[in-house]
């Protein structure tokens, strides 16, 4: 079992390459398809992976290798590593800065010109807050004290 957890991260890891290669392989046809079928002009208005998607992947991949060893060592009751806390907090925090940046972006068009800059800041800060505050929650009570104070 210590194996295996040694291993997660690696796995996931492995997990996201395989990931990525299925979305670009996927990509790739959906863009040999539209050329087929509407010429070049159909071809650029394909959404391939970028690297944003990419970096977004490996992040979450991380992040929830990270959940799962840090979930896994919390019922063995032993003291999770602070390499492990530091992933988790780290993947975490990049994901919830991201997930609140992106906030905005996801609402439907109408309300998304109805907002105007300051409703943008809003949704903005309150997705973060929220964010951020579930991961500092749930780290301290995932962490036992190794970087956050216990709960």
């Amino acid at each position: 079992m210590d194996l295996l957890l040694a291993h997660i991260p690696h796995l996931a890891l492995l997990l996201a390459v395989a990931l990525l290669f299925v979305r670009m392989m996927a990509g790739e046809r959906r863009m040999q398809l539209a050329i087929a079928d509407g010429g070049e002009q159909a071809a650029a208005e394909v959404k391939v992976v970028g690297v944003r998607g990419a970096f977004r992947t490996l992040l979450l991949l991380l992040f929830l290798a990270a959940v799962v060893v840090l979930a896994v060592q919390v019922l063995r009751d032993e003291r999770p590593s602070a390499f492990v806390v530091a992933d988790y907090l780290l993947a975490g925090g990049v994901l919830a800065i991201w997930m609140a940046w992106s906030a905005p972006t996801g609402l439907a068009p109408g309300v998304q010109r109805r907002l105007g800059g300051a409703g943008r800041t809003a949704v903005r800060v309150a997705v973060g807050t929220v964010a951020m505050g579930s991961l500092v929650i749930a780290g301290m009570a995932l962490a036992h004290g190794v970087l956050l104070p216990p709960l």
